[in-house]
Formats: structure tokens, sequence, C-alpha cells
């Protein structure tokens, strides 16, 4: 009887696992999903965000509500492991980047600054890179 109960036992274990190992996919967005946006500080526009990054102190020195800013080597790192997010190719407007990840269907703009930091100023979901770039940045209100 023991036996049994441990085949049983290992057989719902792998199937836990492949259930796991498939949820990243099952996650993915459609193709027809509407890309959407958020200002990265609420009650704030993106525009007015961009303005105001390259003033903005590091996320660990803010005194109240911001964007989230850091130095590059940070911003990247979060992007490409919380997100599964990479620098999409393209000109990017008033020297923002954009970062998205297919698998994921989310996308970030960030903006860099001169001090080898940049701050998030907007992300939304809806990403597919079969659509223009354009997109995102209308959508965030830059373009």
């Amino acid at each position: 009887m023991t036996r049994i109960a441990l085949r049983i036992a290992r057989f719902g274990l792998a199937g836990s696992v492949a259930a796991l190992m498939a949820m990243p996919a099952l996650s993915a967005t459609r193709p027809d999903q509407p890309v959407q946006a958020w200002s990265a500080m609420a009650g704030v526009d993106t525009a007015t965000l961009l303005e105001q990054a390259q003033d903005l102190p590091t996320s660990d020195m803010a005194v109240g509500d911001q964007p989230y800013c850091a130095d590059n080597a940070e911003i990247r790192a979060t992007l490409r492991h919380d997100f599964n997010e990479a620098p999409v190719p393209g000109d990017g407007h008033a020297a923002t980047e954009l970062w998205a990840s297919e698998q994921m269907g989310t996308w970030t703009l960030v903006a860099p600054r001169r001090d080898d930091t940049s701050c998030i100023i907007a992300s939304g979901i809806g990403y597919d890179q079969a659509r223009d770039v354009d997109v995102y940045y209308r959508t965030a209100g830059l373009r």
C-alpha cells in the first residue's frame, strides 16, 4: 500500500512541477491585449515626470513620493531580473529608453540622467514586438 501511495505522490509532484514550469507561457499576454500605461507617480503625468527626472534624488535619498531612481546598473538588473525586460531597439522619445518583455507582456519607460543614474517614469502592459514602438510612447503620453 505504501508503494502505491509513494507512486501517487511522485506523479502528483511531477505534475505540479510541470504545471509550474508552464505558468510563464500561460501568463503571456494575448496578441490582441490592449496597451495600457501608468505614470510612475500617481497624479503626475509621464511628460511632467520626464521633465523632473533630471532633478530628482535617487530613491534611497528620497524624502517623499517619487519615481524609482537609481544607478543605471541597478535599474537594468531590476528590469531584467524582476520583469524579464530588455531594451527595445529604436529611437526613444526625448532620450528615454523603452524596455519590454515579450514573455510577460510588460513594458517600462526609463529616463537616463547625466550622472549615470536613471528614473522609471512609466510602465504598462500589452507589449507585443509586432507593434510600432510609438504606440507605447503615445499611450504613456509622450507623443
